[in-house]
């Protein structure tokens, strides 16, 4: 048994994949945050009391300023990881729920002092060149895998 318990953090999420003409709706992590700069799906955190569903629309408009439609659920990714922050061990799982969701328009980030600096089509073919994050390459992989 360790002197030194390792904290534990959870956290649940819902994510968009949006695809749309060869082209993939990202944002861009901002600076301060984990995994600044790369590109990840829109999406975030659920806040207390808020469904899945619910929450993807949130944060879709949030980091993307895109209304959009849910047109199913691609799969639960799961992730766990342990580092030393701050002196301490922390235990931190995401549980991330990822839809497949239907949007158009031009994407502006409309949440202020947010996790996101930008959001963006990208080319769908660039992805294995762009800064992703493994998220991205995770839920492309559920979509493939999708009936």
């Amino acid at each position: 048994m360790s002197d030194d318990p390792m904290e534990r953090r959870q956290r649940v999420s819902a994510y968009g994949v949006v695809i749309s003409g060869g082209m993939m709706l990202l944002a861009r992590i901002a600076p301060g945050y984990p995994g600044a700069g790369n590109w990840t799906l829109p999406g975030g955190g659920l806040d207390w009391g808020e469904a899945p569903d619910e929450a993807i629309h949130r944060e879709l408009y949030e980091e993307t300023g895109l209304a959009g439609v849910v047109d199913r659920l691609l799969g639960i990714d799961s992730l766990r990881i342990e580092r030393n922050r701050n002196g301490r061990h922390v235990g931190f799982h995401a549980l991330r729920i990822i839809y497949e969701v239907t949007a158009a328009g031009e994407p502006r980030v409309t949440e202020i002092d947010g996790s996101v600096s930008e959001a963006g089509w990208l080319p769908l073919n660039e992805m294995p060149r762009l800064p992703t994050t493994e998220l991205v390459a995770s839920a492309l992989r559920m979509l493939a895998a999708a009936p």
